[in-house]
């Protein structure tokens, strides 16, 4: 590596592995940020299980949290909804993924025209 470049790296190379990237954003799917948790609940009735000593909550529930635009908000996702709910934070996370490689290569390809630039 030098100055954050690999060496023998081609800026075709990265515009090839750019747009590559760009397919396989196009491609992702249906998009829900936020993390899948389990989550035991007390209820207000007198003489529940849920009070007993050692209490027995109910639960699971399965909860999707996430927060947007500085808004934290959490939704209970049923049973037969989390294949889908499930699909959805994971395509979330590759979109991520997908965007930081995109960005990580972007640099690269500057540093590299920049350094091609200079070399003149």
């Amino acid at each position: 590596m030098y100055n954050g470049l690999v060496m023998g790296t081609t800026v075709e190379d990265l515009e090839r592995r750019i747009a590559m990237t760009k397919r396989q954003l196009a491609k992702v799917g249906e998009l829900r940020p936020g993390i899948l948790t389990e989550q035991y609940n007390v209820c207000g009735k007198a003489g529940c299980r849920c009070k007993a000593s050692p209490p027995q909550r109910h639960g699971p529930y399965l909860q999707l949290g996430w927060t947007r635009k500085g808004k934290s908000t959490t939704r209970f996702v049923r049973r037969e909804e989390l294949a889908t709910v499930r699909k959805q934070v994971e395509n979330y996370a590759r979109l991520q993924e997908l965007v930081q490689q995109w960005v990580d290569l972007s640099l690269e390809l500057c540093e590299l025209k920049r350094a091609e630039a200079r070399a003149k």
